[in-house]
This record gives structure tokens, C-alpha cells and sequence, in this order.
């Protein structure tokens, strides 16, 4: 008899671990979520010969019921956290007719990193039998199993996981290399004009942008604007605005009047009143020195004109705001040799210190009249302009874009 029990327990481990090797290198040859729950089907009913069986399996982030078997209860719409949430280890349950849990024995939780990622319902306990029961027998061995294939299914699903997060890493990085082409750091000079610009994103893109457009030795075009809200979509937002105003400029007998309300239309056409752009906009005209300017609801550029500064504040509302612009006025300044523009997003004057005092209006302006008088290039501005902010905002982090444009009108 102790010969005939060893021979049975030698056969028994021996088919657990051909069991567990089989699973294995189907884990390791990638099978599918549902060929791992199906051989697990299969190695419960058919190998173990337990008779009733339910797996609930937490699958990309859902609760799901995909193996039941031997019972009389529809499991698929069971609510698994509410009923099985506080099952920690393996637990047996007594006899329970008249409940959901009706020829059911034994639950099996897995667990990882303290996340419930699986629980196994097994039943066929009979009090009038007198061999031993296949849940008991095999407990255990069932335990470890379950943990092997479930875990296996979610490491799938982290991996999965993984792969997209690179994937959107990769696309986000391309998409601010493009923006960053599109929006440019750095300064240029075109003879009677010496341009600088800086652009910072908070997160990998962003819905600030600035542009400057040389048309002649006689006139140039300037903007900033800043696309309410962050990310993705504000820099899709971004990117369709300043396509459609470079359109504006090269195909159309344009005015900065028609420029926004164009605009305008453009942007309720697209987001439909749920996001907004704040707008500055310059045309200057060399012969006559004018610099005519619209303010659609940004921040104000700082002038530095004949040795004072001012606030450049005509305009209208943001575009996109409304269906049409309630009112809309056109500003002109008169600027004198080596006027100087700085022209900035709410990321800089915003940008708050340690005791959340913003940078602001004032400090700006101080920074313009302490650069601008003595300017070698107007560069020196966007970096004396950073070196300042910098310096005010100290230990606080960076909460929004920034985008800086300044222009030297020689």
C-alpha cells in the first residue's frame, strides 16, 4: 500500500510540473490572454476534475467572468468588488444554498503589489463522499497556477501598456520637434529689424507660439498668442491657427482687421466656443515709422519708445470668445530709431515666486528700461528677460508655457 501511494503521489507531482511547464512555455511563446485562460480552462475541468469552477480576472483594467463552469448562476454580471473585495488569502466558505455563491466551496485570491487581480471560485466538497475531494487534493496546486496565469496576463497588459506610453513618448517628441521649428528660438537680423524669440513648453508641446515675417527691407509682421489650455490639443489648436494665418498673409488682400475676424471664424469653426486664443498682432511700416497693432485679449506687449515703456492694449477680445467680435480697434504708434518690442504669454508675467507674488507689468517694464538703452542685440533682451525671471521665480516650479518675441526696429 505505501508503495502504491508513493507510485500515486510520483505520478501526481509529475503531472503537476509537466502541467506547470506547459503553461509556462505558453506564457513564454506569447499565446493569447484568451489561450492561457482557455488551457487553464481546460487543466482545472478536465485534468484536476474539480466540477464547478468561476475565475473572475481583472483584464486591461476591467472585471471580467471568463471561465465558469458546473454552475447553475450567470456570473458575468457578479459584482466583484463588492462582494469579494475583503477576501485577502484563500478562504473556504461555508455551505451556501441560498446565496450567489451556491455550490461554490473555496476562493482563491490573487494579489499583486496588494492589487486584487484575480479571484477563483471552485466547488465540489460532498460531505457524503468519502474519497477525497479534487479541491482539497489539489488546492494548492491550483493556487499557484491561477497566480502563474494571471499574473502572466497582466504583465501582457503592462507590457502592452509600456509599448504605447514609448509609442506616445516617441509621436510627443516629434510633435515638439515640430513645434519647436514651427514656433523658433534664437534671433535673426533682416537689416532694418533685429528679431529674438524664446519658447518654453510646460509639458512636451504647448499652445503658446509667436512668429515673425519679413516682408521687405520696409515692412515685417509680428505676432504672439497663447491657446487657453495645455497639451496635445492646444497644440493641435496652435498649429491650425497659425497655418491658416500664414494663409491670410501670402493669399489674401489682408488688413489686421480681416486678419481677425478671419481668425475668429476660424477658431469657432474648429473647437466650437470650448477653447479660446488670446492674440497680438503687428504690422510695421518702415517709411512712415508707423507700427500698427491689434490686442486680441493678450497680455500686453512692452513698447520701449523714446526712452519710456508703454502697454500695447488695443484690440478686442480673445478669438474664439464669440461668434462675432463685439468691438475691434486698430492701435498706431509712431516709433523712433531703435524702438524696441517685447511681446511675451501669461508663463512670464504669471510666473510666481516663493511667496506667489507674480512677475508682472512692472518688472518687465523695468527690464526693458534697464536693457534696451544700451543694446548691442536685441537678444540681449530675451536673455536679460529669462535671467529675470529666473532669478524672481527661484525654487517655484515653471506652471504654464512661455513664449517671447522682441523686436528692435532700427
Amino acid at each position: 500500500m505505501n508503495t502504491e501511494r508513493l507510485q500515486e503521489r510520483l505520478k501526481q507531482r509529475e503531472f503537476k510540473l509537466k502541467t506547470l511547464l506547459e503553461i509556462t512555455n505558453a506564457i513564454n511563446n506569447n499565446l493569447s490572454t484568451d489561450e492561457l485562460l482557455h488551457r487553464f480552462h481546460d487543466t482545472v475541468m478536465n485534468r484536476l476534475l474539480i466540477p464547478r469552477a468561476v475565475l473572475f480576472v481583472k483584464i486591461e483594467g476591467e472585471w471580467s467572468c471568463p471561465v465558469q463552469y458546473g454552475v447553475d448562476q450567470d456570473y458575468s454580471r457578479f459584482d466583484v468588488v463588492q462582494e469579494l473585495s475583503e477576501v485577502r488569502n484563500m478562504q473556504i466558505i461555508p455551505n451556501q444554498e441560498h446565496t450567489v455563491f451556491k455550490g461554490i466551496d473555496l476562493v482563491i485570491p490573487v494579489h499583486k503589489d496588494d492589487r486584487p487581480l484575480a479571484y477563483l471560485l471552485v466547488g465540489d466538497i460532498d460531505e457524503e463522499e468519502l474519497k477525497m475531494s479534487p479541491v482539497i487534493k489539489h488546492m494548492r496546486f491550483v493556487q499557484t497556477l491561477a497566480n502563474i496565469v494571471v499574473v502572466a496576463i497582466e504583465n501582457k497588459f503592462l507590457f502592452k501598456q509600456s509599448l504605447e506610453r514609448e509609442r506616445v513618448n516617441a509621436e510627443l517628441e516629434l510633435a515638439a520637434q515640430m513645434q519647436a521649428l514651427m514656433v523658433g528660438s534664437g534671433s535673426r537680423d533682416y537689416g532694418g529689424f533685429e528679431v529674438a524669440s524664446h519658447y518654453k513648453p510646460h509639458h512636451e508641446v504647448g499652445g503658446d507660439f509667436c512668429d515673425f515675417i519679413h516682408f521687405n527691407e520696409d515692412e515685417c509682421f509680428m505676432c504672439v498668442a497663447d491657446v487657453s489650455g495645455k497639451g496635445v490639443s492646444a497644440a493641435f489648436l496652435m498649429a491650425n491657427v497659425q497655418a491658416h494665418l500664414r494663409a491670410l498673409l501670402e493669399y489674401t488682400q489682408w488688413t489686421l482687421e480681416k486678419i481677425v475676424i478671419e481668425l475668429n471664424k476660424k477658431v469657432m469653426e474648429t473647437v466650437q466656443g470650448e477653447r479660446f486664443v488670446t492674440f497680438f498682432m503687428g504690422y510695421f511700416h518702415r517709411p512712415s515709422r508707423t507700427l500698427h497693432y491689434i490686442n486680441a485679449g493678450h497680455n500686453p506687449p512692452v513698447l520701449w519708445n523714446r526712452g519710456k515703456t508703454s502697454l500695447l492694449e488695443k484690440g478686442t477680445v480673445g478669438i474664439g470668445m464669440l461668434d462675432s467680435l463685439p468691438f475691434l480697434h486698430k492701435g498706431e504708434v509712431q516709433l523712433a530709431p531703435n524702438a524696441t518690442l517685447a511681446c511675451y504669454t501669461d508663463g512670464v508675467v504669471e510666473l510666481e515666486n516663493e511667496e506667489n507674488e507674480e512677475f508682472g507689468y512692472d518688472r518687465m517694464e523695468e527690464v526693458m528700461q534697464a536693457h534696451c538703452p544700451s543694446l548691442h542685440h536685441v537678444n540681449d533682451l530675451v536673455i536679460g528677460i529669462n535671467e529675470a525671471i529666473e532669478a524672481h521665480r527661484g525654487q517655484s516650479a515653471y506652471l504654464d508655457d512661455t513664449a517671447l518675441l522682441c523686436v528692435r526696429f532700427k
